[in-house]
């Protein structure tokens, strides 16, 4: 055989032995997006088992599995899969809701130093992330549906799913976590004469440290966006920073706060 035959012959099964390699790779992307799709239409479970479960599905998309991990970010609280780690090479990408971001699902690989030919991540697994947190957020918009009711009624009484909103919002309050002692709703909610344009007026009694305070923060401006974004689809009325807002006692209020005010259950009250 002659030497430009066998060198087109090599090069001939090289491009064989890519195309393989490829189609591998997209299999491989198929069966981790079939399996996330599978979790997130299971919407009897809980966010956080619906993440854990995510993440230990996601290594075995990548190209190199055993140095892959995944942690999702959501509401000030971050789930870490096995195999994840701060340092190497990391890819995120943002989770929305009702087009808002909520939080962020990041993929990370090992440091491979010079053994590394490739680049880290494949743009077919850029565009697999992006699909992953596309479900994730479909996944949290039925989730919030389902827990603020199918739709809330457009009716003029806007004080009555504001209300609900913030009695929501109580309910999920980790008491202990963020260091609150009491809830009040206060304003044209509490008043019973909100508007269409009206936010959420909230007063936690708070006595926890500066760190707890932050991580409450964090949470709580996740739920007005979202929220926010809720109301705009039944009012037409846009809150780019949010629906609530938030005042901060440091003890029970005095006389001297508004008379309105309706302390709200919490978690650790409800048993």
């Amino acid at each position: 055989m002659a030497i430009w035959e066998l060198s087109r012959t090599i090069q001939s099964d090289i491009g064989s032995m890519k195309d393989i390699h490829a189609l591998r790779e997209r299999a491989k992307e198929l069966r981790c997006l079939y399996a996330v799709d599978s979790i997130v239409s299971d919407r009897g479970q809980m966010p956080t088992k619906t993440f854990l479960r995510v993440l230990e599905e996601i290594p075995a998309g990548w190209q190199h599995p055993d140095e892959t991990g995944a942690r999702i970010e959501y509401l000030g609280r971050s789930y870490v899969g096995p195999g994840f780690t701060s340092g190497g090479e990391l890819m995120s990408e943002a989770i929305p809701l009702w087009g808002v971001e909520v939080g962020k699902i990041s993929v990370s690989q090992r440091d491979r130093g010079s053994m590394a030919l490739e680049l880290p991540f494949l743009p077919e697994e850029a565009e697999l992330l992006r699909r992953i947190a596309t479900r994730l957020g479909e996944y949290l918009e039925w989730k919030h549906t389902e827990l603020l009711g199918e739709r809330t009624p457009p009716a003029a009484n806007h004080w009555t799913w504001r209300q609900r909103f913030a009695e929501s919002l109580a309910d999920h309050i980790d008491v202990q976590r963020f260091g609150v002692s009491r809830v009040f709703l206060g304003g044209s909610t509490a008043r019973g004469d909100a508007g269409p344009g009206s936010d959420i007026d909230l007063y936690i009694e708070f006595h926890g440290s500066k760190e707890q305070k932050r991580e409450l923060s964090t949470w709580i401006e996740g739920w007005s966006l979202c929220l926010g974004e809720v109301a705009l689809q039944q009012t037409g009325q846009p809150f780019p920073r949010g629906i609530l807002n938030i005042q901060w006692l440091s003890e029970k209020p005095e006389m001297r706060l508004p008379a309105e005010l309706q302390e709200l259950t919490l978690r650790s009250e409800n048993g």
